[in-house]
């Protein structure tokens, strides 16, 4: 499917494109310009038995986790969805990188910095959990002792003249629209991710559809919100309760057509209903 790679950040480029495809990214060129939105409601009967079931042979499991580690089975299943747009084509990530912000206290004040994990395509819930739970012990140490890189990197942008930073920022614009933004640069902020997950169900705000970025190259951005209930009636009159957790996604829709999409959160509604099907890596031949 893949010819010789053009790589470009953490992917490589994708030949042999469906040619409606191929020409998306010239007749829409801006990510924002190309937004659909998703609205998902997932079925957490199984999942909230599940995680109580192995919160001791999984220390620290939680449903936010979980969301990840769908989020990573669906980028298995189908990568179409972990592409990405730089310079009018379309390229590969050969990883799951997964960007969210985390706030050491949940204060007006509190200090909040950037986390981004990077998976691969075969890890494990258990997987997830490590990989989730170290960077996000990393950057909250880190902001005890003002050491994380992207909080630095910002702190840059301060004590620059406001003239002079839009020049800047234009400057890094312009490389990033072309894959010439320097890989030290990439790996110190969160916009060069996959996709963006954000908990506003955790800090008491409706589930959202949350914007794309123009700047980087995230191409999926998840507002993942509080439980709710809801209520069935079933064909023998009864009412069945239960509990859902809301999703919204903002998807660039220049990166695959919409039945790859269905697909993907097909998959995701999958990992809901048999959430022991992520207790073991994804196997290629899994299909």
């Amino acid at each position: 499917m893949f010819g010789k790679e053009k790589k470009c950040y953490d992917g490589y480029l994708v030949r042999k494109l469906d040619p409606v495809v191929f020409l998306m990214p010239y007749i829409m060129p801006r990510r924002t310009d190309s937004e659909s939105k998703v609205d998902l409601r997932m079925d957490l009967t199984q999942v909230e038995r599940f995680i109580r079931e192995h919160r001791e042979d999984i220390p620290g499991l939680t449903l936010y986790h979980f969301v990840f580690a769908t989020i990573v089975r669906m980028a298995a299943q189908t990568p179409e969805i972990n592409r990405f747009i730089t310079g009018n084509r379309i390229y590969q990530r050969r990883t799951v990188r997964i960007s969210m912000m985390v706030k050491k206290h949940l204060r007006v004040q509190g200090k909040e910095s950037a986390v981004f994990p990077t998976f691969e395509t075969t890890d494990t819930l258990a997987d997830v959990v490590r990989k989730t739970n170290k960077a996000v012990e990393e950057a909250l140490a880190n902001l005890d002792d003002n050491s994380n890189g992207f909080d630095n990197l910002t702190g840059v942008f301060y004590a620059i003249p406001p003239f002079i930073l839009r020049a800047a920022i234009g400057f890094f614009m312009f490389l990033d629209r072309h894959g010439w933004l320097p890989m030290a640069l990439v790996n110190l902020q969160p916009f060069h991710s996959g996709f963006f997950v954000t908990n506003v169900g955790s800090i008491g705000l409706p589930v959202i559809y949350h914007h794309l970025y123009e700047f980087g190259t995230t191409s999926v951005f998840i507002g993942v919100g509080s439980k709710e209930t809801e209520r069935e009636l079933m064909p023998d009159g009864t009412v069945r309760s239960y509990r859902v957790l809301p999703l919204k996604a903002v998807v660039d829709d220049r990166i695959c057509d919409g039945y790859t999409y269905s697909v993907a959160f097909k998959t995701m509604r999958q990992c809901f209903a048999h959430p022991e099907m992520l207790l073991e890596g994804y196997k290629p031949e899994q299909g």
